[in-house]
């Protein structure tokens, strides 16, 4: 009797001795996965929604994106284009000639995604010596993954040169969470748009 309960206060330590808690956080490098790329083309289409450009319709314009770096902003070809048909929508003209009435100027200040967890629990174990492995068991699980855009516009008159205006800074905020509790329990939240029906 003295025997199995040692045995079992044993066991007890050990398993305690495997449980770990980790907290990550870091920015996601490309290429990205799918949720990755939903959530910037939303943060993008949210930062859109608020954005006025006050220039009548029927004008032409040509767009110029800039961005703080190109290791900073690798997809500064998609925020253009993403712009550029928000301005047709607004009835603005792109002809791309070089003779356009303004120069529109994407100052893209953040656009990017940000991932972070938490474990608490026994992570995965690899056999070593025996060949015995043991899944992850995870007491509480959360990943967190957020994207965010920034941008403002500065306005130019694209046959002087002469500047004109800037536009406010414009943001977009999107969020998908996921965590797990008690080894199966999952739940999560988002505001990610549904696709279309």
């Amino acid at each position: 009797m003295i025997r199995r309960s040692f045995a079992m206060f044993g066991f007890g330590l050990s398993a305690l001795s495997l449980i770990g808690c980790t907290v990550t956080g870091r920015s996601t490098d490309t290429p990205r996965t799918a949720n990755e790329q939903l959530i910037l083309d939303q943060s993008l289409e949210q930062s859109l929604a608020h954005a006025r450009i006050p220039i009548p319709p029927d004008m032409t314009v040509a767009v110029e994106t800039v961005g703080l770096s190109p290791d900073t902003v690798p997809d500064k070809g998609f925020v253009q284009a993403g712009i550029e048909r928000w301005l047709g929508r607004q009835g603005l003209r792109i002809p791309h000639d070089k003779q356009e009435t303004y120069l529109l100027r994407v100052m893209i200040h953040a656009f990017g995604t940000n991932t972070r967890g938490f474990f608490l629990g026994i992570p995965p174990v690899q056999g070593g010596l025996f060949p015995i492995s043991l899944p992850e068991l995870a007491i509480f699980k959360s990943e967190n993954q957020s994207g965010f855009t920034r941008f403002s516009i500065d306005i130019y008159e694209r046959s002087s040169g002469r500047f004109l205006m800037s536009t406010p800074t414009y943001e977009g905020y999107t969020y998908a969470k996921g965590s797990t509790a008690l080894f199966f329990i999952t739940f999560g939240s988002s505001n990610l748009n549904p696709p279309a029906p």
